[in-house]
């Protein structure tokens, strides 16, 4: 048992106590004893927003464009367990490179379900399962935004793979946002990023802990057939 588990237990019996003590009788009693199921009250927090973004891992193909609706929280209560993933949306990304060495430059897009989404400020960390074709234990992505106070045009953006290790990504773990808003290979406006932060649903009452994944292969989550 942890050390809030604890706690709830001994508040819970406290609670007992009064009730026995003020009410007297059985019935009070069964009632004071039966332990309260946990709620949280959910805000949603949310990431929109369309931007080309120069990766600084790339010095010859740097661009790539990420437009981003997500919706949602961290986690939810699922018959009073605590269970991580309470958002939806899509994030549809675009590499625009050649091919072939030399050859020229075209777009190849893929996607990320989301299912996680959590927002403090003006940063937030959206996570979800990859819809193209990658190694199993690659499909986990999380992607971190980054408003700027200053203006869309100082906007930032992460992503799990490139500079970073693409496998076995936990849900809800992004990296720093390396990548700067820019103007694209066709020199476009500048757009950018808007975050809305939501508090953490945190629960009160009596619940279960979430289960542990059993591994990273996300087998349960193969993406759409095309």
């Amino acid at each position: 048992m942890t050390l809030i588990s604890k706690r709830r237990a001994v508040l819970t019996g406290m609670a007992a106590a009064v009730a026995v003590t003020a009410l007297g009788g059985g019935g009070a009693v069964a009632a004071a004893a039966q332990a309260q199921p946990a709620t949280a009250k959910v805000k949603e927090a949310h990431v929109t927003g369309d931007a080309w973004v120069n990766f600084p891992g790339d010095k010859e193909y740097p661009y790539r464009r990420f437009i981003v609706d997500a919706h949602g929280a961290p986690w939810k209560m699922v018959n009073n367990k605590l269970t991580f993933g309470a958002a939806r949306g899509t994030i549809k990304f675009d590499h625009y490179s050649p091919d072939v060495p030399g050859g020229p430059s075209k777009h190849h897009w893929g996607s990320v379900k989301v299912d996680y989404v959590m927002a403090t400020g003006p940063v937030a960390v959206v996570s979800g399962i990859r819809q193209d074709d990658v190694p199993a234990n690659m499909r986990r992505a999380s992607l971190t935004f980054y408003q700027s106070p200053l203006g869309h045009k100082f906007d930032r953006m992460g992503f799990s793979w490139g500079v970073v290790d693409p496998r076995c990504q936990p849900m809800g773990t992004g990296p720093a946002p390396f990548s700067p808003v820019s103007r694209g290979p066709f020199n476009g406006r500048i757009t950018g990023y808007t975050v809305q932060d939501a508090p953490l649903p945190v629960p009160d009452g009596n619940f279960e802990q979430p289960d542990t994944p059993a591994d990273c292969s996300f087998k349960d989550e193969a993406p759409a057939k095309k």
